[in-house]
């Protein structure tokens, strides 16, 4: 796996946790290849990991299996916001292809219900709300289950009309911010820009926005009982 290319994006490693790969290194004594990574969903305080790029290219043994440590995942599209953190951090975001995979062909680069709190569901949600309403409206325009399985679809209908619904009723007061910032895509730059706020009152509306969501998936799962988060992994 030396000649391995490894690209800015994201990875699930072999126990189902998503990294975002920021860049590679080379160790100006050894030479040795390294690979700049952070933890996905991206925390508020951002926290950097490295590792070697043979480590990160290993297979390992999972579940009786012999799996690569890393998958690339090549349908999660890093959002404008998150691009512009890692260049205020001082990171080049990832090339742009001219180029995009048909949806098709873009099967396991995404997982519903798999978050492991409420916060992060509640983000996944909004950052993915683009791509999941596309894809929902491609299986409904083609009357069939175009690039997943009967049980995602039925997760990912589920989520959107849950969160159209709260933005239509008890989060009334975020749609707008909502509809600029996840639907047409403004970073929380171009956003504090357009209204004339600092970027610290966008993030604080984004943070009360985020808690106030996750409250409502939470309430949601008490009351019919069920849950919808990933369990942690068992020692």
């Amino acid at each position: 796996m030396a000649g391995r290319r490894i690209c800015a994006g994201y990875y699930r490693r072999y126990d189902g946790k998503v990294v975002y790969v920021i860049s590679t290194a080379t160790d100006n004594d050894t030479r040795e290849e390294t690979v700049i990574w952070t933890t996905y969903p991206f925390a508020d305080v951002p926290k950097y990991c490295t590792s070697t790029k043979k480590s990160f290219c290993a297979f390992v043994e999972a579940d009786g299996e012999r799996k690569a440590k890393y998958k690339r995942l090549m349908n999660m599209k890093i959002s404008e916001a998150a691009i512009e953190r890692l260049e205020d951090e001082g990171f080049r975001g990832p090339v742009r292809k001219q180029h995009q995979r048909q949806l098709e062909e873009e099967y396991d680069s995404r997982e519903f219900q798999r978050s492991l709190s409420y916060l992060a569901y509640a983000k996944d949600l909004c950052e993915h709300y683009n791509f999941d309403r596309s894809k929902y409206r491609l299986c409904m325009k083609e009357k069939r289950f175009t690039a997943i399985t009967r049980s995602d679809f039925a997760k990912l209908k589920e989520d959107l009309q849950f969160l159209d619904n709260a933005l239509k009723t008890v989060l009334l007061e975020y749609r707008d911010y909502f509809r600029e910032r996840f639907v047409e895509g403004l970073s929380i730059r171009k956003y504090a820009e357009a209204h004339q706020l600092n970027r610290g009152s966008v993030d604080y509306m984004q943070k009360k926005f985020f808690s106030a969501l996750a409250r409502l998936l939470k309430e949601r799962d008490e009351a019919e009982g069920r849950y919808r988060l990933r369990k942690p992994a068992q020692n």
